[in-house]
């Protein structure tokens, strides 16, 4: 029998391990359930300001996740790479050329009243920003960023796998006004627009370039300015260059005329945000459309053949392109030459030729037997 004592050694080891067990739970629970979310509003500032000017706001920024989230804040500068456009956050500097003054460094303007809190599960908080621009900064462009990033302890995370800690950001996109500074006359560069070259015949380009026996350099000028493509479907390289120091925020469209005048079709170019003295690439597809009634009841695949091959002869391309008050116009020539399908179907009709010749007086036979009934006689 046992000891009262012994009942209570053994109740004793049982409620811990009963507390071990909760807490192993507790643990896996966290580490299969923990997904980081958070969200922000709003996600960007774009402001305009005066030297000296003080501005106070706040952001709103949501726990969406099933955890309690230790937030930590930083602030940076960033700026954008050439062509691509993909943001690169950096500390101390303009953009690494060493310059660290007030004047120069956004990230000194901005300050957080609390920038480090707790969020629990689906609780807001309201950030309160306050910018300071001192009385020297440079007139132009200034960009920065608020992050947000949760601290986890390394319990929530199984051992051996990836953490993926969401860091999220709001943009300052800030524009320092001085009065009796005028902008420049011309803010964006249209730096290339036209069809890439692995888009172009380039064997027929220069066989009928060949043919057409051009002497002068004006006449060989022409022609190597010709394009031939293949399809009407294109891509169009298109790389926009800031001039400006602010940055700007250009968009527009792409329109194709056919030889008459009559439009074809047009693409939609998105308003996209260039920084100060950086080129951006714009990705501009353009798709022939069908009528709408052929879209709907036609197979994908047979509208798609259709739309690639319907265009045929000279078009031209034009690029409207607006920011602001500037407006800017491109044009290209080219043609469009589907010689899969045009030698596609004069094989066809040549062997279908052959075949009536070959065989007409049967064809004929059978014809008056299928209108007349029997072979007519004279």
């Amino acid at each position: 029998m046992k000891t009262p004592d012994s009942l209570k050694k053994n109740a004793l080891i049982i409620f811990i391990l009963l507390i071990f067990f909760c807490l192993g739970i507790s643990v896996i629970k966290a580490q299969q359930s923990v997904s980081p979310h958070l969200a922000v509003f709003p996600e960007k500032f774009e402001l305009k300001l005066q030297r000296g000017q003080h501005l106070e706001d706040e952001i709103v920024i949501s726990n969406k996740s099933n955890v309690a989230l230790p937030i930590n804040t930083r602030v940076l500068n960033f700026t954008a790479e050439e062509q691509t456009g993909t943001i690169q956050f950096y500390g101390g500097d303009a953009e690494g050329q060493g310059i660290d003054e007030i004047s120069f460094n956004p990230r000194k303007w901005i300050t957080l009243k609390k920038p480090n809190f707790i969020l629990d599960p689906g609780e807001n908080e309201k950030v309160n920003v306050s910018i300071d621009t001192p009385q020297n900064a440079e007139p132009g462009g200034h960009y920065a960023v608020i992050l947000f990033e949760p601290e986890l302890p390394s319990f929530y995370f199984k051992e051996g796998q990836p953490r993926a800690i969401p860091v999220i950001g709001v943009l300052f996109l800030l524009s320092v006004n001085v009065e009796g500074l005028n902008r420049i006359g011309e803010q964006m560069t249209v730096v290339e627009f036209g069809i890439p070259e692995k888009f172009h015949l380039k064997k027929l380009e220069n066989l009928l370039a060949n043919l057409s026996g051009a002497i002068t350099e004006a006449r060989a000028a022409e022609k190597e300015s010709m394009t031939i493509v293949e399809t009407g479907n294109l891509p169009f390289t298109l790389r926009i260059k800031n001039s400006d120091i602010y940055h700007i925020k250009p968009e527009g469209k792409l329109e194709i005329f056919n030889s008459s005048g009559k439009k074809v079709g047009e693409t939609e170019i998105k308003e996209t945000t260039i920084l100060p003295g950086k080129t951006r690439n714009f990705p501009v597809e353009f798709r022939t459309e069908l009528p709408k009634k052929l879209e709907r009841y036609l197979p994908r695949l047979i509208s798609s053949f259709i739309s690639k091959n319907l265009l045929v002869g000279k078009y031209q391309a034009s690029l409207l392109l607006t920011t602001g008050s500037d407006t800017m116009e491109k044009s290209i020539e080219f043609w469009v030459f589907p010689w899969k399908i045009i030698l596609s179907t004069v094989v066809v009709l040549c062997l279908l030729t052959l075949f009536v010749v070959k065989y007409r007086k049967r064809i004929t036979a059978a014809i008056l037997v299928l209108f007349w009934g029997k072979p007519r006689t004279s």
